[in-house]
């Protein structure tokens, strides 16, 4: 009984992990977010989803990932997806 522990169930935990601070970079690419991208006609329609940091760079994201020329993307209509 030379090994007596009060709480057996401290006895086999694992240490804590470091504290490693992120870059910007890493945070950055896990703050994007997901937006839905509509081009409005007579009635929207949907185009599809691209990921970016806020609703600018998703339009910019859009205009280069759909092909859009600059009449249809002053037409877009960018909707932030809720996960």
């Amino acid at each position: 009984m030379d090994s007596f522990c009060p709480y057996p169930y401290f006895r086999g935990m694992p240490p804590r992990r470091p504290k490693s601070k992120d870059t910007p970079a890493k945070l950055a690419s896990r703050m994007k977010r997901r937006f839905r991208i509509v081009l409005m006609r007579k009635t929207g329609q949907v185009l599809g989803t691209v990921e970016a940091a806020d609703a600018q760079a998703a339009e910019k994201v859009a205009a280069i990932q759909f092909e859009l020329d600059e009449f249809q993307r002053r037409r877009l209509l960018v909707q932030e997806l809720v996960r």
